[in-house]
Formats: C-alpha cells, sequence, structure tokens
C-alpha cells in the first residue's frame, strides 16, 4: 500500500509539472500589459518548434491598435517591417530551445482592450503554426494570439489616422491601377481650382479692354472740343 500511495504521488507530482509546461508552450508576449499612446519596447518569445522541426521564420501581423511598429534584428536573424508585418528570417532555432524577437510600438485603445499580434510560426521541412486565436469566455484556445493588454486609455493622433487612411489608399491604387475615391476627389478638386482661376483671368482681360475702350473715348471726345 505504501508503495501504491508512493508511486500515485510520483505521477501526480509528474502531472503537475507537466501542465505549466504544456500551459506556457505557446508564442508568449513580454510583457503582457503596456500604456496606451506611449512607445513600448515589446517581444515575443518563441517556446519550441513545429511538432518537433527547428523554426525559421516568424510572421506577424501588425494590429490596427498599433502604430510606429518596427522588428529588431537579433543575432542569426533578419528583420523586417512593411506597413502591414513585422518578420524575422533566419536561425534555425532549434525545438529545445526558446528565443526573443523584439520589437517597438505605440499601442492605441481603451483601457482593458486586448491587442492581438496574429503570429505565424514557420520551421524546416514546410511545417508552420499558426498563433491566431483569441481568448474566449476565459479559456485560453489552442494556438493563443500573442495578446496586449492596455493599462490606460489614447486615442490615435488625427495625423496618424489620415496618414494611414492616405497610405492605404495609395496602397489600393497600386494595386488596382485605377485612382481611388480619395485620389479623385483630389484630382476633381484641382480641375475646379484651374478652372475657377482661368474664369477670373479671363474677366480681368475683358475689363482691362473696357477700360481702356472707355479711356480712348474719353480722350477722342476731348480732343474733338
Amino acid at each position: 500500500m505504501r508503495k501504491l500511495k508512493t508511486t500515485m504521488f510520483g505521477l501526480g507530482m509528474l502531472i503537475a509539472l507537466a501542465f505549466p509546461a504544456m500551459a506556457g508552450a505557446h508564442v508568449e508576449m513580454s510583457p503582457s500589459e503596456a500604456p496606451a499612446g506611449k512607445p513600448v519596447n515589446l517581444s515575443f518569445e518563441i517556446p519550441h518548434g513545429c511538432d518537433g522541426a527547428a523554426t525559421t521564420s516568424i510572421v506577424v501581423q501588425i494590429p490596427k491598435g498599433a502604430q510606429d511598429v518596427t522588428a529588431t534584428a537579433i543575432e542569426g536573424w533578419k528583420a523586417k517591417t512593411t506597413p502591414d508585418t513585422l518578420t524575422w528570417t533566419g536561425g534555425p532555432l532549434p525545438d529545445h530551445q526558446t528565443e526573443d524577437f523584439p520589437f517597438r510600438a505605440t499601442l492605441y485603445g481603451k483601457k482593458g482592450d486586448v491587442v492581438m499580434f496574429k503570429t505565424i510560426q514557420k520551421c524546416q521541412g514546410g511545417a508552420e503554426t499558426a498563433w491566431i486565436q483569441a481568448e474566449q469566455g476565459g479559456v485560453e484556445p489552442e494556438h493563443p494570439a500573442p495578446a496586449v493588454t492596455l493599462t490606460s486609455t489614447a486615442a490615435v493622433p488625427a495625423a496618424d489616422m489620415q496618414a494611414a487612411d492616405d497610405q492605404a489608399a495609395n496602397e489600393g491604387a497600386a494595386e488596382t491601377g485605377e485612382p481611388t475615391a480619395s485620389a479623385a476627389n483630389v484630382d476633381d478638386s484641382k480641375s475646379d481650382d484651374d478652372g475657377g482661376d482661368g474664369k477670373t483671368l479671363i474677366l480681368i482681360i475683358i475689363a482691362g479692354l473696357a477700360i481702356g475702350t472707355v479711356a480712348g473715348i474719353v480722350v477722342r471726345a476731348r480732343r474733338n472740343q
């Protein structure tokens, strides 16, 4: 009986140790909380590969509530930042090793908002894991997206919002090869302005000619007197 109890206790300890390891076996965000409207240094922690395969690339979608986001290169890895994504390529990072991938960002939103950074982990042999799921009802999903919870409130500055809208319009025009609504409005306004200036110039010329004609009539009338 004592031997059975000892065995059960040992199994219980192994299970207790295994569950925390399993719970932490996903992409972590550090820190997990940040103030809104202020630049912060963040990082993704990659704890393992894809079913044993070494990690070779991390691709992260930049969420709407993030501005001025920049990936930081680390030894053995190249970092790339685009308007939509952060990418680290290199390694490979063995399955049993962990690595932090740092970046800098300014986050916007309301206090308590959860800003998710959906991440695709790519590994050797073409394997990959999508860490894109949101937590629902306090239950952690199988592949949760790394996220930051805002500790304060800050709205995106109007200038930054306009710049983002302009950039989106330009990207849309580049993809379709056609001017967007914003571009069309700008062109229309230019056309209206040019037309207004031309009409004003014509009126000035007509008025000048009329004044010259009247002046000539007056001079001839005085000479005749």
